[in-house]
Formats: structure tokens, C-alpha cells, sequence
């Protein structure tokens, strides 16, 4: 019998975050996230459910920066296959983290006004952040992904603790510092004795900073729903 070879899994996305068409989009130099969980799901998942569910990382990965890392790169490798059952295929990847990402960059609001992200403006669990006009002073802080509501998609669930079990997928709550982002692998992963997959990685943050509503011609102007937030990376992944 042959010996049973176990693999890190780098750890890719791609988000839908805030379900409104209508948020503007900007380049980030610099975006890192933590994640504190990452299962594979079987083939009987779906967007909104996890089923079947193995435990490959259980931590923090501390800060994990996607900026700023070449394409083709891992930006982390996380995670052990051993847990997988062998001849079941996994068609799903559920990752958790925090809604609180550290981001630099800018993006232009529904007025056309293009605002920075600021030192000292951070954004918070139910509060966009706020952000200034002068591209001089544009620097690291914390904006919030996953905007409140109920329109972010079925494949994502907001958490107010990572213990918390109650959460119900498509839906952030205010006080939620955490959620679930479930992703569909782009083929069905099989664990084989002897076989280690291949990881293919990609990746793009030329629109990663989200400016939504008019936050006004300073840029302070914030809300539940107005403000600057972590918007979607471009990032994919394949096993195989």
C-alpha cells in the first residue's frame, strides 16, 4: 500500500461582495485578509451549503497580502488533503474569515468623486469607511467586505463569531465580523492514493476597493450602505 501523501491547498477566491451593480471600483496596492477556516465540500453542495464537510485548516493564517503577489503565485498554502475520504469527489471549497481587511487604494463614488483610502478612517462591521480626496494621503486601513444585507448571494453567510452556527447563507448582519465564502472548485476534486493535485493560480486586484452612494465631496459622507469597502478581487482557482 502506498503511502498516503498529504498537500497544501493554496487558498484562492473569488468574492461577490456587495450585490450592488451600481458601486464603483478601484485598483488596490495592497490587500490582505485573514482566514480562519477552510473545509472541502462534497458533490452534493451548493452555493448556500457546505455538505459533507472536512476540516483542511483550522487557524489563522494571519495577514495574507493578494496585491501583492505575482500572478501564478500562491499568495498562501494552507491546509491538509489527509482529512479528504478517499473516491469522494469535493465539488466546493468553504472558506471563513474576517470581514475586516487591510486595503489601499481608491475608487470613484456614484457622484464621480474619487476617494482614498486614509490612515485612521477604518471602516467597521455595520459602517462603511470614510476616505479623502488627496491622493497624497492615500494609505492602509481597515474596510469591511460583505456589505450588510441580504442581496450579497447565496454563496456567502455572515458570522458574529466563528463559533456562531445560526448564520443563514446570502445574509450579513450588522454586528457580523466574520462570514463563510463558499466557492465552486472549477473541476470536481477526487482524492487518489498517489496523486497530488496541481494548484493554478491567478490573480487581480485592479478593482478591489468599492466606493458606493455619494459619500460627498470630501469623502466622509459613510453608511450602512455608503462609503468605501473591500470590493472583489479578480483570483481563481484549479485543482487538478
Amino acid at each position: 500500500m502506498k503511502k498516503i501523501k498529504t498537500f497544501l491547498i493554496s487558498i484562492i477566491f473569488i468574492f461577490i461582495f456587495s450585490g450592488n451593480v451600481f458601486a464603483g471600483t478601484g485598483e488596490a496596492t495592497e490587500y490582505k485578509i485573514n482566514i480562519y477556516k477552510i473545509e472541502l465540500c462534497d458533490s452534493t453542495s451548493t452555493a448556500s451549503a457546505c455538505n459533507g464537510a472536512v476540516t483542511i485548516f483550522d487557524g489563522n493564517s494571519g495577514a495574507i497580502d493578494i496585491a501583492n503577489t505575482t500572478a501564478g503565485a500562491s499568495a498562501a498554502s494552507l491546509g491538509n488533503a489527509s482529512a479528504a475520504t478517499f473516491g469522494t469527489a469535493y465539488t466546493y471549497l468553504q472558506i471563513t474569515m474576517g470581514r475586516d481587511f487591510t486595503v489601499k487604494g481608491s475608487a470613484a463614488d456614484d457622484s464621480g468623486t474619487t476617494c482614498y483610502t486614509k490612515s485612521g478612517e477604518a471602516g467597521a462591521a455595520g459602517t462603511l469607511a470614510k476616505g479623502t480626496t488627496t491622493a497624497g494621503s492615500v494609505a492602509s486601513t481597515t474596510l469591511y467586505a460583505a456589505m450588510v444585507g441580504s442581496s450579497v448571494g447565496d454563496n456567502l453567510t455572515g458570522l458574529s463569531s466563528l463559533t456562531d452556527t445560526t448564520g443563514v447563507a446570502s445574509t450579513i448582519a450588522s454586528d457580523d465580523e466574520y462570514f463563510q465564502y463558499r466557492q465552486e472548485l472549477s473541476s470536481t476534486f477526487t482524492m487518489v492514493q498517489g496523486n497530488i493535485p496541481s494548484i493554478t493560480v491567478a490573480f487581480g486586484t485592479s478593482a478591489a476597493v468599492g466606493a458606493i452612494d455619494d459619500m460627498g465631496d470630501s469623502c466622509e459622507t459613510v453608511g450602512a450602505a455608503k462609503g468605501l469597502y473591500a470590493a472583489e478581487p479578480d483570483v481563481t482557482v484549479t485543482i487538478e
